[in-house]
């Protein structure tokens, strides 16, 4: 799976996320870009992205794909700063850009194997017949 590849789509899906792709954020993405080992080829295929709005079912298709990659957790800290920080390049952060961090933030998160204290508690909640 190509991690750089699908984290850029999510930042892309999170510029558009307020219904348009302002300056600031092309430039972000455009450096990050820059920044990935990859490809001419597949660069200059990453950069279309920028040129029309994905789906909203699209960003939620690249969200599991962020997930199902299981980067490592410095990998994952890096794409949530970079996604804050396309988030906020225009100067306003509106709820859907809000939305996909948090959903991306517990993406990550469950992405994580359960150290062992948190299938301890999960198990004390089962027996104690207590929710999470």
């Amino acid at each position: 799976m190509n991690y750089p590849a699908i984290a850029f789509r999510l930042l892309v899906a999170a510029a558009w996320s307020d219904g348009e792709l302002h300056p600031a954020e092309a430039l972000i993405l455009a450096q990050y870009l820059q920044r990935l080992d990859l490809g001419v080829e597949e660069k200059r295929k990453l950069l279309e992205y920028l040129q029309i709005r994905p789906a909203a079912d699209t960003s939620r298709v690249w969200l599991e794909e962020v997930q199902a990659a299981q980067a490592e957790p410095a990998l994952r800290r890096e794409l949530t700063a970079a996604l804050k920080l396309v988030a906020a390049a225009d100067g306003r952060v509106v709820p859907e850009e809000t939305q996909l961090i948090d959903d991306l933030r517990h993406a990550l998160e469950a992405s994580d194997p359960p150290s062992l204290l948190g299938r301890f508690k999960r198990w004390l909640r089962r027996l104690t017949g207590q929710s999470s």
